[in-house]
């Protein structure tokens, strides 16, 4: 009897630690995305953000990080979008929270298009008011007609993809 519950043990223990691995493997080293960007980091310090810690693949002259996210860490996903008269206000939420301190779960990214080459990305928090630089920045009341640009916005990961239409630059 003893020796079938050891048995039940070790395979809970083995579908537990499969069922919650992070996701560390990474096809290329262009793949990695800093994760302790302070500098000077250690297997510990990295670890302790559920961060992933490997030697880069292969010698580069790029630095590649050692202390890289996880595939399955945890992103924001989209969960609005709505059109303005200035271009998009998109809702944004993250479903838990992260090793950074006051972590902001629910984010507002407003898309404006200003000109024909001029676009502006805000993002602010949606529940709480927070210090923004008052820099002066021009105000649009509507969204421009024609521009040089075209926007990808991708839903789940959130990212935004801003794209020079005259010449296919990323911008």
């Amino acid at each position: 009897m003893v020796d079938l519950s050891f048995l039940i043990s070790i395979i809970l223990l083995c579908f537990v630690t499969c069922t919650y691995t992070q996701q560390c493997d990474q096809s290329s080293d262009v793949a990695r995305f800093d994760c302790y960007q302070e500098g000077n980091a250690t297997q510990d310090l990295c670890e302790a953000r559920k961060c992933c810690w490997r030697e880069p693949l292969q010698a580069s002259d790029v630095p590649v990080p050692y202390c890289y996210y996880p595939s399955d860490f945890p992103t924001y996903a989209i969960t609005s979008n709505q059109t303005t008269d200035f271009g998009q206000r998109i809702r944004i939420v993250k479903s838990q929270t992260t090793f950074m301190p006051h972590d902001i779960l629910d984010l507002t990214v407003d898309l404006i298009y200003e000109t024909q080459q001029r676009f502006r990305i805000r993002i602010y928090d949606s529940v709480n008011q927070r210090y923004e630089v008052p820099l002066p920045v021009p105000t649009v009341t509507n969204k421009a007609n024609q521009t040089d640009y075209e926007i990808g916005v991708k839903s789940n990961p959130f990212s935004i993809l801003v794209t020079r239409k005259s010449t296919g630059a990323i911008l």
